[in-house]
């Protein structure tokens, strides 16, 4: 916790807005990660902090993953295994088909882009 108040002072925040912030921030990938159908993992990053900004601070780095494929590499990956992970492993672990890959394009804004290459 003293290093969380040694970081949130430097951008004149308080433990309760870096955690705040975090709520928020993490709420909104398992919003993302459910819309597309897939599971979520995030880690720490370097604190990007803009006060007035909502949230004011950013702290997290994230990837949506397909239902039941392996974590990222490197440490401290938390993994939110938000899908069935049984049907996952009888259609090949980690394996993405055309509609999956439709809706997590949708879920990260890339939904216009789909409609376009179908018509181009």
């Amino acid at each position: 916790m003293e290093q969380i108040s040694k970081i949130a002072n430097a951008g004149a925040l308080s433990a309760r807005d870096i955690l705040d912030a975090f709520d928020i921030w993490l709420s909104e990938r398992v919003a993302d990660a459910r819309a597309a159908g897939m599971d979520l993992a995030f880690h720490d990053s370097d604190f990007d902090i803009a006060p007035g900004r909502e949230p004011a601070l950013v702290g997290w780095r994230h990837m949506l993953l397909a239902p039941g494929a392996c974590p990222p590499q490197g440490p401290d990956w938390t993994v939110y295994r938000l899908q069935d992970q049984g049907s996952a492993a009888k259609s090949g672990a980690g394996g993405l088909d055309q509609d999956g890959l439709r809706k997590a394009l949708e879920a990260l804004g890339y939904g216009a882009y789909l409609s376009s290459a179908k018509t181009g």
